[in-house]
């Protein structure tokens, strides 16, 4: 049933993209039927779940594989997921009750992602409240990448402070040995970086190739136009961080490279991230 991905996607995709406030039917959109996907028992589930049935929804989780896809490789709780949007309470808490039984949001559906991703892309932080009520750790990783970065930029600045006010490590590390504080700097999230150092941020990190933060703020305060609102902003950045007692100007990478030879460190060597 290839003809509903390709509108599922474009479907999933605008409505996260856009303000959450939006339903799909303001959106223009139709969002395909239960049976579109889902059969047997799984279909009742569906079913409810279109319903709103909390009751009904929280008693048959218990006798489907909720993570075992139907027709498209769709899943209930993507199926949930788009009967959410608009923020519906009922919805949002039915998504809640299938992540505590054991929906995987970090299942993929083919051509969309998974629930975990698109929810972290729509500007309200409901939708990854509700995953986070349902258990999902605030620290939970995305391949090699903790979804605190993803949350980093403008439009999803309430769902940052969300994951930190529920407990993430705002300083742990994706791969490449950064944290969110890296993120938002080089994606010129500056408010998102004055409020990662204001919640336990630390700015005296270097990543695997030897870039430090202050390197990296170094550099883009040095692209700026003189003057500019981001540049000026960018020198406060840079006065806080040396309170803290980072150094400046800050040391080469090529320095630190060698100082992460010094102890033993491959430079470029990816990280392992749980």
């Amino acid at each position: 049933m290839r003809r509903w991905s390709v509108a599922w996607r474009h479907w999933c995709l605008a409505v996260a993209a856009l303000a959450s406030s939006w339903t799909s039917e303001s959106a223009g959109m139709k969002t395909p039927a239960a049976e579109q996907f889902f059969s047997g028992p799984t279909l009742m589930l569906a079913q409810a779940i279109e319903r709103g049935d909390a009751a009904e929804v929280d008693a048959l989780a218990r006798t489907v594989d909720l993570n075992r896809p139907g027709a498209d490789d769709m899943t209930v709780l993507f199926f949930a997921l788009q009967k959410a949007f608009g923020e519906k309470p009922a919805q949002l808490q039915i998504i809640t009750q299938l992540v505590k039984a054991g929906a995987d949001p970090r299942r993929r559906v083919e051509d969309v992602g998974s629930v975990l991703g698109v929810s972290l892309q729509a500007a309200s932080p409901l939708y990854v409240k509700a995953l986070l009520d349902g258990g999902l750790s605030p620290d939970t990783v995305e391949g090699s990448t903790p979804i605190l970065f993803n949350a980093t930029r403008e439009a999803t600045f309430g769902t940052l402070k969300l994951l930190v006010e529920r407990g993430a490590d705002v300083n742990k590390r994706d791969s490449l040995g950064n944290t969110a504080l890296m993120q938002g700097l080089t994606t010129m999230q500056l408010d998102q970086v004055d409020y990662l150092l204001a919640h336990g941020g630390k700015p005296d990190f270097v990543n695997i190739n030897g870039v430090s933060f202050a390197n990296q703020l170094q550099f883009q305060i040095g692209r700026q136009q003189e003057g500019s609102p981001a540049q000026r902003k960018m020198l406060e950045i840079r006065d806080r961080i040396v309170a803290m007692g980072v150094a400046w100007p800050p040391a080469s990478r090529e320095a630190e490279q060698e100082r992460m030879r010094a102890r033993g460190q491959e430079p470029g060597k990816p990280l392992k991230v749980n």
